[in-house]
């Protein structure tokens, strides 16, 4: 059965792979890739896109007259990520330096939550860092993507009328959709492959075209991140495969299927922020599948500390995520597999 499933597998990349939809939405996902990649590398020779990617550009200023002249400081979160405490602190009185220092404290803990450091930068847009870093900005974007492809790959078939064709020849139906979500499995694999390759390129080029003081080939990084964010981004691609093959499964068109996908996806991002606002609405959206793949592709590890140093620990959020994601892959994936085991297969749509 199996050796029946990959063989069928195999045929279906070979009519896939005669038609521009994948190709164009590869495509798609590499080019924002290496927008996002070479943006980072704009920011980091550049205060203003500086600010721009760590998503704040606050500054604060403290003037103060002391002996008859104006001291003044002024602060911009990404001066306090980069360089930490200036040091003209030191020029205020010793019984005014206190008060400034608790002022720049909290200015940084309630405005600069968000900001990116240099370092932090320079890792997306250098090798390991950029590859771990690519997988994880690919997830933000692809469930488009993904729906779109696993859609059309089952509901193209409904359209054109070949589906009932395929199935007289005793292929199976259970094997036949099993090589379809298979197929669309190992595109996903393929397209984050190909956008880490895409990511090293791109790296190994703002490595060497750099001014000299940053041209190096790669920074100090963990290569493990980059096979532990590569089996995340698979794993949260994958429920999205089951849904956009169970809406073309139950509409049975490719068109209605990838409009019904895009339409849930558009509504849970305008839902989730407004769940999250609520203290009922928090329940709801940790059950949202959008919400459980953020979460995933977050750390999946913290340090804890402990008396006789520190050790690692899941997060009890990121084991939740594991879990809904699990279920929303294997509950849409029965549900597709029992509407067409049992439902009649029409003739031609033509869409």
């Amino acid at each position: 059965m199996i050796a029946h499933v990959m063989r069928l597998t195999q045929w279906e990349w070979f009519k896939l792979r005669r038609r521009w939809m994948p190709w164009i939405l590869l495509a798609v996902a590499v080019v924002l890739m290496q927008i996002g990649l070479w943006f980072g590398y704009a920011a980091y020779h550049n205060e203003t896109l500086q600010g721009i990617t760590s998503g704040n550009l606050t500054s604060y200023g403290i003037a103060q007259e002391v002996d008859g002249e104006t001291i003044s400081l002024e602060v911009t979160c990404a001066s306090l990520a980069n360089e930490g405490i200036p040091p003209e602190v030191q020029e205020f009185p010793e019984e005014l330096r206190g008060q400034v220092l608790n002022a720049l404290e909290e200015f940084e803990a309630e405005s600069c939550g968000n900001t990116t450091s240099l370092d932090e930068i320079r890792r997306s847009f250098t090798i390991p860092g950029s590859i771990a870093e690519s997988m994880t900005v690919l997830v933000s974007f692809a469930p488009v993507l993904v729906l779109i492809l696993a859609a059309s790959i089952v509901g193209t078939e409904y359209g054109w009328g070949t589906l009932r064709t395929t199935l007289t020849r005793g292929s199976g139906r259970w094997q036949l959709l099993a090589s379809k979500i298979a197929l669309a499995l190992l595109a996903c694999v393929a397209a984050v492959i190909v956008v880490a390759i895409a990511a090293t390129v791109a790296s190994l080029l703002a490595s060497v075209i750099p001014p000299a003081e940053t041209g190096q080939l790669a920074d100090a990084g963990k290569w493990s991140e980059v096979a532990v964010n590569f089996g995340r981004a698979i794993y949260a691609l994958a429920p999205y495969i089951s849904l956009g093959v169970f809406l073309a499964v139950l509409t049975q068109s490719a068109a209605a299927g990838i409009a019904v996908s895009l339409g849930y996806y558009v509504i849970e991002l305008i839902a989730i922020p407004i769940l999250n606002s609520t203290g009922w609405g928090e329940n709801i959206a940790d059950l949202i599948l959008g919400n459980n793949v953020n979460e995933w592709m977050r750390q999946t590890v913290i340090v804890v500390e402990t008396p006789g140093g520190s050790s690692q620990a899941n997060q009890p959020e990121t084991l939740q995520a594991f879990m809904v994601i699990l279920a929303y892959i294997v509950v849409l994936s029965a549900a597709a597999f029992w509407i067409f085991l049992r439902r009649d297969v029409a003739g031609a749509k033509g869409d």
